[in-house]
């Protein structure tokens, strides 16, 4: 079975790769043309997966894809784009993301009225953090406006991490089955954060004056440096996680202060070389994602509750909370609030975060968090373009 898997997965790859234009062309984006060709080997093989949870050992590379998108997002930032149009990042983050927080529990609370408080607020924190990748034609577009493109990508890489210690604090509570201190929360945020940012400041640092060292001496060729760039977000994941802080947030820091250090040439295109690398098992990821779904709904006990749920989560709770953060911004017009508003899919990290709590909770967790990513995969991927092409209009 693993060899007709492995062919199906190398053919899927292949047609992908031939006819990418043709794809974005009929709203067909990565995300979504591999978690259709995870459903479909899941349909192809469902007796060999009934049985087991097939992304609950894929943890480990999931979070260090993660890691890898998080730091050359970060790196990709342009700072002086960043110095000028800081706030709405700021806002989105500190104001917007705890609303979409207490909008995602109270929509829970309406349509799961007998499901603990502690269980509802583990699914909203799972359903807060953004992915840019599933809205890359929006990011790479540029008739959409820089402060735009990077409000939705500096937001989508600190939201995650800063929702790592909070999911921490209601995952414990969650598992004793009583509300930890707010102590021990201040606790949990200090030590994430902090350890996260040291632990960024210090490699990446070292890493770039060893860099430039060997470019001027000409240590390393072109073909080999995209690994460069994915040692270095591994090397800031993993000591930051191994240290008890976030990786996320060490990934996300690291990308800017190496956007800051690093003096880049014409010839050595390091983070767009290891993105396209760390692309491969992202799309691997949504092709289990796909395959695990599959797996799920031959189980879950599908009501109409449950989809309006994840309908409401993929959108609503995102929209109305970042538009009533942005009401009062001049700088931006109502489409470009709208915009912001609207790409925030679920992604990347909210499956990380879904598949730590996978052995440990009841169904309605992994059910309701699963539905949420599949429905703002399509939803947010059938909408990236032509709203990417609406600007062009207007330009």
């Amino acid at each position: 079975m693993e060899y007709y898997i492995a062919i199906i997965l190398a053919v899927a790859f292949f047609v992908y790769s031939i006819s990418f234009r043709q794809l974005a062309r009929a709203e067909l984006t990565g995300p979504m043309y591999f978690v259709l060709v995870g459903i479909a080997i899941s349909a192809s093989f469902i007796d060999s997966f009934e049985s087991s949870q097939p992304l609950d050992t894929l943890l480990p590379l999931v979070e260090l894809t993660l890691a890898v998108f998080l730091f050359s997002d970060a790196a990709q930032t342009r700072i002086a784009v960043l110095k000028r149009e800081y706030k709405y990042p700021l806002i989105l983050l500190f104001f917007a993301l705890p609303l979409t927080f207490f909008a995602t529990l109270l929509t829970g609370y309406v349509l799961f009225p007998h499901t603990s408080l502690i269980a509802l607020a583990l699914i909203a924190i799972i359903l807060t953090p953004t992915d840019a990748a599933l809205s890359k034609g929006i990011l790479e577009a540029k008739a959409v406006p820089a402060k735009v493109r990077e409000a939705i990508n500096v937001e989508s890489g600190l939201n995650d991490g800063l929702c790592v210690p909070i999911f921490l604090f209601l995952f414990l509570s969650w598992q004793t089955d009583s509300w930890q201190s707010p102590s021990k929360m201040i606790e949990f945020v200090i030590k994430e954060i902090g350890i996260a940012f040291i632990c960024s400041v210090v490699i990446t640092y070292i890493a770039t004056k060893l860099i430039h060292f060997s470019a001027l001496r000409h240590y390393f060729e072109k073909a080999s440096s995209p690994f460069l760039i994915l040692s270095l977000a591994i090397i800031n994941f993993s000591v930051a996680q191994a240290l008890g802080g976030s990786g996320f947030v060490a990934a996300f820091c690291a990308g800017l202060i190496f956007d800051k250090l690093y003096v880049r040439t014409s010839d050595v295109k390091l983070i767009q070389q290891s993105e396209t690398i760390a692309d491969f098992f992202a799309y691997l990821i949504w092709c289990l994602f796909g395959v695990y779904t599959y797996w799920q709904l031959q189980t879950i006990d599908l009501t109409t509750n449950k989809i309006i749920f994840a309908i409401v989560a993929a959108t609503l709770v995102r929209v109305v909370p970042v538009m009533l953060c942005l009401i009062l911004s001049n700088g931006i017009n109502l489409k470009d609030k709208f915009t912001i508003a609207w790409f925030g899919p679920r992604g990347l990290a909210s499956i990380v975060f879904t598949l730590m709590v996978l052995d440990s909770t009841d169904g309605l967790i992994s059910e309701l968090t699963t539905l949420t990513i599949l429905v703002s995969v399509f939803i947010h991927g059938v909408t990236t373009r032509p709203i990417a092409k609406s600007y062009e209009k207007v330009s």
